[in-house]
């Protein structure tokens, strides 16, 4: 596509920027920015890439300016100019936004243009209107010759919500079905389940065995675990077989389940069921065991929480932890995980003292540990 610098400019000038509000105030500075952002100087174009994310999208949050930036972030990315990392942004101002509130009927698309907004509407709900407003350019970008494209495309359509599902799961699932990449195959079913946790379960359900790759069954058991699927036994085997989990998320853009045994851990628990807990220590137990430290160090930063949540995790997963402590000492964690156990890391009580017995950082958290569990 042709970008035309000269109408994308005076476009930018068209709009009152000083009159729009973000994390800082006035937005009078995003049209500079925009313009830099598609403009040649490549340094320029990351400073304003860096302000854009202090500004519209600061901490996640989304302001009025950010749904104004969403046509012109379009047509940046449409035009081949840093087309990931702009398709990047663009999710990240949907991921901020809300669905707007269900009406009875249709609303009439021509009472406002596609990123005007909405008397009376948040700016929330405005940024993620503004996004599936551009969802056909999310869908094209899903077949764009770059992978690094088409799992940003992937992952910014994961999160129009309810409003872009309609449009966006049957894209996402034919994209699925011939995409070669892992990472990118990841992506398509995280997003899905995201959009459409019902229809897309079953998907993420038969992609945990051990003829997909790593990447996709790692996705497939976190997609399976978000969108309410009972734990198996299948879906255990499959986790074990799998650690360490997080080399198998390193290439995702998705940070929300970027420590995939704390996200299963987390995820299992809140269900607040007796089979839950017992998946989920069944399966800290089996990690806390593993040969690899990696897979023990995962295991013992899960194992805090689920101790925090879980009046029975500190006793199940003690025996576990110890081990794990006797081995490692504090290198994955486990030492100081023992700290949190309360009475039931007792037993460790003779670890911890022999541990606390010298100088330095990890004698001062053994002896830390040890005055929680056997203050005597």
């Amino acid at each position: 596509m042709t970008f035309d610098h000269a109408l994308f400019h005076a476009d930018l000038d068209a709009q009152p920027w000083a009159s729009y509000t973000h994390a800082y105030g006035s937005a009078e500075d995003v049209p500079g920015h925009l313009r830099a952002l598609a403009g040649h100087d490549d340094a320029a174009a990351d400073e304003a890439q860096s302000e854009l994310y202090g500004s519209i999208l600061h901490q996640g949050s989304v302001y009025e300016a950010s749904a104004k930036a969403v046509p012109f972030l379009a047509r940046t990315a449409a035009a081949g100019i840093r087309t990931a990392e702009v398709l990047l942004l663009l999710g990240g101002i949907a991921e901020g936004g809300a669905d707007p509130r269900p009406t009875c009927g249709a609303e009439p698309r021509e009472e406002t243009g596609p990123s005007e907004g909405r008397a009376g509407e948040s700016d929330e709900v405005a940024c993620r209107r503004a996004v599936v407003a551009e969802l056909p350019l999310l869908i094209a970008s899903l077949t764009d010759e770059s992978p690094s494209v088409r799992q940003a495309a992937a992952w910014a359509a994961g999160w129009t919500g309810a409003a872009g599902a309609a449009l966006a799961v049957p894209a996402l699932r034919d994209r699925l079905e011939a995409e070669p990449e892992p990472d990118v195959r990841a992506e398509l079913l995280t997003a899905l389940v995201e959009l459409d946790p019902e229809g897309s379960g079953p998907l993420a359900a038969g992609a945990i065995g051990p003829d997909h790759p790593p990447q996709l069954r790692t996705a497939a058991l976190l997609a399976c675990a978000d969108a309410g699927l009972p734990w198996t036994r299948d879906h255990h085997a499959a986790a074990v077989d799998l650690l360490p989990l997080e080399p198998h998320v390193s290439g995702r853009y998705d940070e929300t389940r970027n420590e995939p045994v704390h996200h299963l851990a987390l995820t299992l628990l809140e269900r607040d069921t007796e089979a839950d807990r017992d998946a989920v220590g069944a399966l800290l137990d089996a990690a806390l065991r593993h040969d690899d430290p990696e897979a023990r160090a995962e295991a013992a930063w899960a194992a805090t929480t689920a101790c925090e949540l879980s009046r029975g995790m500190p006793a199940r997963l003690a025996p576990a932890l110890i081990a794990a402590a006797e081995q490692d000492g504090d290198e994955t964690g486990a030492l100081a995980v023992l700290g949190r156990l309360g009475p039931a890391g007792a037993p460790a009580a003779d670890l911890l003292a022999t541990r606390a017995d010298g100088d330095g950082d990890p004698a001062d958290r053994a002896l830390e540990a040890l005055v929680a569990v056997a203050p005597e």
